[in-house]
């Protein structure tokens, strides 16, 4: 095997422990006020009604443009459903402003802030020291993922971040894998990829011929088929230390 030069993290359930709830009513409450204030009227159940039924037509259309794909296998950019929401009632606002509503619909579906998992800071600081190069690929919006990386301190941690939102398809799609090491120069022989979800990260990094290493969390979704051969199952973070 080659030497590993390269990390490929992904984010939610690996790094960051996140508990968020879309179905509570504060939520719904507190967005459509926001949108309410800005412009555009609405009442929560209205608000939320939209919001689906919007995030259905953007899936369908992008789908459709890439059947190869799939609905499960592309990935909307949820600022477009913000912005047509604010359209809708016919407010035109600017970009700040939609933003804004990302951020705030975020922060109101939050459990509990997000934290980072036990020995990340630590594991990533480490990998860095000794020179490898270290990048996120993950299933997330960058509204929302962006300013949570900045507030954990570890934005600066990467060589680059490759969000979902950003490339209109998902883990465990090969697309998104081939594009983000691509986009890195990687090439899979020399990366390794780091996640807790057996379908989408382990055995999406085994389709392209990338060895995996399989953290367990509570955020794991059940595993289904065994691991890959080409995967290792961690019991913390901090034993990618030990090998890498």
């Amino acid at each position: 095997m080659s030497e590993i030069r390269s990390v490929f993290f992904d984010l939610y359930g690996t790094l960051v422990d996140i508990r968020t709830d879309e179905e509570r009513p504060s939520l719904w409450r507190g967005t459509a006020e926001f949108y309410s204030l800005c412009g555009a009227a609405y009442t929560p159940r209205e608000l939320r009604g939209r919001y689906l039924a919007l995030c259905a037509e953007e899936t369908d259309a992008l789908a459709a443009l890439h059947p190869a794909l799939g609905e499960a296998g592309v990935e909307i950019e949820l600022r477009h459903v913000f912005r047509r929401l604010f359209e809708e009632k016919g407010a035109h606002v600017p970009p700040e402003r939609i933003e804004d509503a990302a951020r705030l619909f975020r922060a109101l579906s939050f459990r509990r802030l997000p934290r980072l998992m036990r020995g990340a800071r630590r594991t990533l600081e480490g990998l860095r020291r000794r020179g490898l190069e270290l990048y996120l690929l993950s299933n997330a919006q960058s509204c929302f993922t962006v300013p949570e990386l900045e507030r954990l301190g570890i934005a600066g941690a990467f060589d680059a971040i490759f969000l979902s939102s950003d490339f209109g398809c998902r883990k465990p799609s090969p697309a998104f894998f081939r594009a983000a090491m691509s986009c890195a120069g990687v090439v899979s022989e020399e990366a390794v990829m780091v996640g807790n979800d057996p379908a989408a990260d382990i055995r999406g990094a085994d389709a392209v011929g990338l060895a995996s290493r399989y953290l367990h969390s509570w955020q794991s979704p059940p595993r289904g088929a065994p691991l890959p051969e080409s995967c290792r199952e961690l019991a913390s973070l901090e034993e990618l230390l030990e090998e890498l």
